[in-house]
């Protein structure tokens, strides 16, 4: 991520985050408003761009949607020199990327709810399931952003149309076509593209090619990335690492017919990371690395057939194939005590040892969708019917491997006992079974203009079914035997739901609109929350399976206004989620001395808040961007303040640029002090102000430089996503949370 600097408040305490950041928006709101008004009668021409959302299934401009959709082009993907999905959302208020030091991005926050309870799409394949136990974590990165045409953002919940997991919302990435290179007239495109980064030392190389003969058109593109460990300010540290990413995409569409086009895309991901594990360093442990690898393969093939017919206008279909498979393996010289000898009272201080783990986890997903529109004139209403059915299956595995080798001796045992005569554990092994899960479901959406399309009312409907079934081996029941400690067995699910949403939106005039919408979402326990079975009696602690789990679920309502101006367009919205039935993790119960945790509905929890933006045209030349954040959370279950729940974030970007050659743009984000915290040991977090100064200068027509230097002021700060949670007391894991201090970014682009 870029550096960023910042500078804090002179005393947090005595600046309330909220009326701070208002009291630098409402002001800002007032004159540009007033400003503009004063533009309009000057006859000024000037606008913004409208942004065009597919997130309904139907190409609509962002202000024809009844909620709130985040849209980040490619344009601007390039202009902020993006190299992650975190960057990309950087400067979101209200979104966020959770980070683990192994596991890299785990996936979006919306709103303050993340992980497998937001659904990450791409091209219409869900990614990978975020898996975390332990120091182990598998996250959702294996994306390459160069490839991105454009990532929006649905933000609330949205199962109607997005089904199971949809519970906070969806992000949906899109892929560039070969219409997205070439110009009106060009048959072939081809550029090589390089950048560099020091806040992790990260260079990239790539090249694509992009051409259209007759009714063939294809896009080839390869990316080449290497990055160390990330900096930080201060006297923090992350372990050193060396990592390198590769990627190719490919997408050729033909144009069969006037009126059927089909398109394939290939996408391959590979990633492999080596890390000098210095925090496991001890005692008895004197060298320890971690080798981690992450390959992602996808194959899609889509139909689109503009028929005209009785039941659909347009129909799409879409089949998918992908498959994720990581591997985190660690090799230590340590202390073992997997060759201790009772009758020799010296083993007992154990024996120098090689030690080897392997953690997989291993995701197969095939998956098939049809999607129909239909526009329908009825008496005095128009209808613009959007429904369709969808299908997948996905193959999951964690197979986990361990064995230790006397150096003395050359002696190898996979019985593994953390203290002398411990009870071992046995390795291969799984904590959960394979699992097989099945998600189908058909939807329905209609939004229909009444009043001369003045109001439009948006109702929709969707029916799911969700099957998991588990499939015992002898890898998992060798340590998920625990027949001994309650008697738990692993169950099949076989769950139905039904959501609901209903939207409107009201043109009170040719340019202001208010909107409302009503939406639900769930999402199903998956493999690991209903079936983790596993014994470790080294430790006293068992994890056993839940067969009466149910699906959690959620209720989001939104309220708001949208205008435009000749130069501008603003929104205001506020919003208010509940969620019901989460699943946590607890104790419940003892059983011959060993705990025993279980996964329950114990969660409950309500999130609320404000947002809104400001983008105005000034001038032809300048441009002037706002949003604010605003949100509150409480786990109504015990009546905690929820930590997930960003604090109050402004983000303002002031953009010059006087020719099609070159721009500027300062971008400020203001971040207030997150004081409520879910306890009184946990940190809180200090308000900071950053300054991110970006720009690009075209050489050439056909060369140019993007740069960028982030954190002008290097400011010491964290984000609040990397320490909340976090003891007060706990000094060096809040300094190894810490953001960059002053960072740069360099990219150039020669297309031929």
């Amino acid at each position: 991520m870029p550096t960023t600097y910042a500078f804090k408040y002179p005393k947090v305490g005595q600046i309330p985050g909220t009326r701070r950041a208002l009291s630098i928006l409402v002001p800002a709101l007032l004159a540009a408003t007033s400003l503009s008004a004063q533009t309009q009668q000057a006859g000024n021409n000037t606008s913004v761009d409208e942004v065009i959302v597919t997130a309904t299934y139907l190409q609509r401009s962002a202000q024809d949607i009844a909620g709130t959709v985040s849209v980040v082009t490619d344009e601007e993907i390039r202009q902020t020199l993006s190299d992650s999905l975190a960057d990309v959302v950087r400067y979101q208020p209200g979104l966020g990327m959770d980070t683990a030091a192994r596991g890299g991005d785990e996936g979006f926050s919306i709103r303050g709810i993340g992980g497998n309870r937001v659904l990450t799409v791409i091209d219409g394949v869900r990614s990978t399931d975020m898996y975390a136990a332990g120091p182990s974590s598998y996250g959702k990165d294996g994306f390459e952003v160069d490839d991105l045409k454009a990532v929006e953002v649905i933000r609330g919940p949205a199962s109607v149309l997005y089904g199971a997991d949809a519970l906070g919302g969806v992000v949906l990435l899109r892929t560039r076509d070969a219409d997205d290179y070439l110009s009106a007239g060009q048959s072939i495109h081809a550029d090589i593209r390089g950048s560099g980064s020091s806040d992790n030392n990260q260079r990239k190389l790539g090249a694509t090619i992009a051409g259209q003969s007759g009714t063939i058109g294809s896009v080839l593109q390869l990316t080449r990335r290497e990055f160390e460990e990330q900096d930080i300010k201060g006297p923090g540290s992350l372990n050193p690492q060396q990592g390198e990413s590769r990627n190719l995409f490919w997408k050729t569409r033909w144009k069969a017919t006037a009126n059927q086009s089909l398109q394939l895309a290939v996408d391959a991901s590979d990633r492999d990371i080596d890390t000098q594990l210095d925090n496991e360093l001890g005692s008895s442990v004197s060298r320890s690395v971690g080798k981690d690898t992450t390959q992602r393969r996808r194959i899609s093939l889509m139909h689109d057939w503009a028929l005209q017919g009785t039941l659909a206008d347009n129909i799409s279909t879409r089949l998918h194939r992908q498959r994720t498979d990581a591997d985190q393996q660690t090799e230590q010289t340590r202390i073992s005590y997997a060759f201790v000898n009772p009758r020799n009272p010296a083993s007992f201080r154990g024996s120098q040892a090689e030690r080897f783990t392997s953690l997989e986890f291993n995701q197969d997903t095939v998956s098939g969708m049809i999607v129909a529109s239909k526009r329908l004139s009825l008496i005095n209403s128009n209808h613009d019917l959007v429904y369709g059915l969808s299908y997948e299956r996905t193959d999951t595995e964690r197979p986990r491997d361990r064995f230790d080798t006397e150096l003395s001796t050359g002696a190898v045992s996979y019985a593994i006992p953390s203290y002398p005569m411990a009870p071992p554990e046995v390795f291969p092994n799984k904590t959960f079974p394979d699992t097989r899960t099945v998600r189908s479901g058909v939807f329905i959406q209609n939004e229909i203009s009444l009043m001369d399309e003045n109001l439009i009312v948006i109702p929709g409907l969707r029916y799911d079914r969700y099957q998991m079934d588990p499939r015992n081996d002898d890898l998992f029941t060798g340590t998920g035997d625990i027949s001994d400690w309650g008697g738990f067995e692993i169950s099949k699910f076989d769950e139905n739901n039904v959501s609901y949403n209903l939207g409107a939106i009201y043109r009170i005039n040719g340019r202001l609109s208010g909107f409302a919408q009503y939406a639900e979402g769930f999402r199903p326990p998956n493999f690991d929350e209903a079936n983790q079975a596993f014994v470790n009696l080294g430790h006293g602690y068992a994890t056993v399976p839940n067969p009466d789990l149910d699906a959690e679920t959620s209720r989001g309502l939104e309220v708001g206004l949208r205008g435009t101006t000749n130069a501008g367009r603003f929104s205001v919205a506020v919003f208010d989620n509940r969620y019901d039935d989460f699943i946590e993790s607890a104790l419940v119960g003892m059983q011959d001395g060993i705990m025993l945790f279980q996964d329950s509905n114990v969660g409950k929890a309500r999130i609320y808040g404000a947002e809104a933006t400001y983008d105005w045209q000034l001038s032809s030349q300048l441009s002037w961007r706002n949003s604010l954040a605003w949100a509150r959370g409480r786990d109504e279950t015990n009546s905690n303040e929820l930590n997930s729940v960003d604090p109050v974030t402004l983000v303002s970007g002031l953009r010059y640029q006087t020719s099609e050659r070159w721009a500027i743009e300062g971008i400020a984000t203001v971040v207030a002090a997150k004081t409520d915290v879910a306890a009184d040991d946990q940190v809180t977090g200090d308000a900071y102000q950053v300054l991110d100064l970006i720009g690009h200068y075209n050489l050439s027509p056909s060369a140019s430089i993007r740069f960028g230097v982030f954190n002008v002021f290097d400011t010491q700060y964290a984000r609040w996503s990397r320490i909340r949670g976090l003891s007060a007391d706990d000094s060096d894991a809040i300094a190894d949370r810490q953001a960059p201090g002053t960072n740069a970014r360099l990219a150039f682009n020669f297309s031929f």
